[in-house]
């Protein structure tokens, strides 16, 4: 299959055949340290949360704000959520010895009220350990029935994760991907963090059983979508507008044009395209469209992927030099060549592909050949401290939350397709889809808006 940022092995292959066959195929990769189930757990301080209050005609919103809230702080893995006991009185001035008697650090109490067209939720953070409030504020959220009442939800889930832990939290984020809607054809999806609010963002499939479509990443604004489709026989990369449904071409020259990527800011997309007998990545201006410019210059084999480190001086890059694919860096300012930050030991046969960069910056994740099965790994930027963080199943394409710590990617780990998101601090894991093959997932940065 082929990648968001990347090329995994089906895509690779692919590619192959619009190119030059690759030389080896890949084998195992024997791996390093697994820490896939060897996970320590650590300290995670209790939070406990009232049930959201409201009168009359607003009670029906505060149930489901209560709902969506209460996920979200559960899907932060920073806390250990404490149930409220059914027989315990929550109104009136807050006992702080009661909440501490029962575990909590902090608690948080929220309010709905002003109207149904146009809801108030007031929410309160208290540090039970110093008998405090830290933090209060009112939220004007949409009503219920609004396309961006969910989001406004989860905008407010992260405001809370931040007061708590000074660290944003990954609610208000949507995860891009593709879709097998039949045997033979492909279509884009989207869908929130938490696994609900599905939409489908393309309609290939229905006008031709054999289009495939690749390569999604949202922009940093979460209005644009850029991926590749066979569409015309040839990939082709596009952007989709997701707000008007305008879609523009940004690159059908040549043979082959994949795996595109935004540059940090947004301003740039980076992509790779046919360079005489091979693929090299090249960098386009996306508004106005324009000034494309070569980035690699590769003297052996193919480079077809890369991921721009947060601070857009670098790339993390996939390329063939050694005859199967293998992770690299390079230094954007600096120059020079790519240093190799993949496992390699001459001799061995090795497979690493699909690279995203840490929004903090101190790792970078792809996907390995271990023990016949693909499986998701994180080095260092220079390769140092890898640790292979899945054990079962396929496992391919990881991509990064905006906090740095949780990963989406798409596998086969419990036996099923599923696209899985692993918090990399305590090893939870959980889906958020299931029973469809779903792949090439990309994490949204924040989104401040409703789209």
């Amino acid at each position: 299959m082929l990648t968001g940022r990347k090329l995994t092995m089906v895509g690779w292959a692919a590619v192959a055949c619009l190119l030059l066959p690759l030389g080896e195929a890949r084998a195992q990769d024997p791996g390093d340290v697994r820490v896939g189930i060897t996970y320590t757990p650590g300290y995670l301080p209790g939070l406990v949360m009232t049930p959201v209050e409201a009168e009359g005609a607003l009670s029906g919103a505060a149930a489901q704000v209560d709902t969506i809230l209460r996920r979200d702080l559960d899907y932060a893995d920073r806390f250990e959520i404490i149930a409220v006991p059914e027989d315990l009185a929550t109104d009136g001035p807050v006992n702080y010895g009661l909440w501490n008697q029962l575990g909590a650090v902090w608690l948080v109490v929220s309010e709905l009220t002003g109207t149904a067209d146009a809801p108030i939720l007031r929410v309160s953070l208290h540090d039970v350990v110093f008998s405090e409030l830290k933090e209060v504020k009112a939220f004007s959220i949409p009503r219920p029935s609004s396309p961006d009442f969910r989001m406004a939800v989860h905008r407010v889930s992260d405001e809370v994760v931040t007061w708590a832990t000074g660290e944003p939290g990954i609610a208000a984020t949507r995860i891009v991907f593709r879709r097998m809607v039949t045997p033979t054809a492909s279509d884009l999806f989207m869908i929130d963090s938490d696994g609900f609010g599905l939409r489908r963002l393309t309609r290939e499939a229905a006008t031709n059983d054999s289009s495939i479509v690749m390569s999604p990443e949202l922009h940093p604004s979460g209005r644009y979508v850029v991926y590749t489709s066979f569409r015309s026989g040839w990939p082709v990369i596009y952007e989709l507008d997701l707000v008007t449904g305008a879609e523009q071409v940004i690159s059908d020259i040549g043979r082959v044009n994949v795996t595109p990527v935004y540059s940090p800011d947004g301003r740039r997309i980076l992509f790779g395209r046919t360079q005489d007998d091979h693929t090299e990545l090249f960098e386009i201006q996306r508004d106005p469209l324009c000034c494309t410019r070569r980035v690699t210059y590769t003297s052996t084999g193919e480079t077809l992927g890369g991921a721009y480190s947060p601070d857009g001086s670098q790339l993390a890059i996939t390329s063939t030099p050694l005859g199967n694919p293998q992770i690299y860096v390079l230094d954007l300012q600096r120059g020079g060549d790519p240093a190799i930050v993949s496992r390699y030991v001459f001799g061995e046969r090795g497979y690493a592909t699909s690279p995203h960069w840490s929004p903090r910056g101190d790792r970078i994740a792809y996907h390995t050949w271990v023990d016949s099965w693909f499986q998701i790994v994180t080095v260092n930027p220079d390769g140092s401290d890898r640790r292979v963080l899945t054990s079962r199943g396929n496992n391919e394409d990881p991509s990064w939350a905006p906090d740095g710590r949780h990963l989406v990617f798409a596998g086969t780990l419990r036996g099923y397709y599923a696209l899985w998101v692993l918090d990399t601090v305590s090893g939870r894991l959980r889906s958020i889809t299931v029973n469809q093959v779903d792949q090439l997932p990309h994490w949204s940065a924040p989104l401040n808006s409703g789209r």
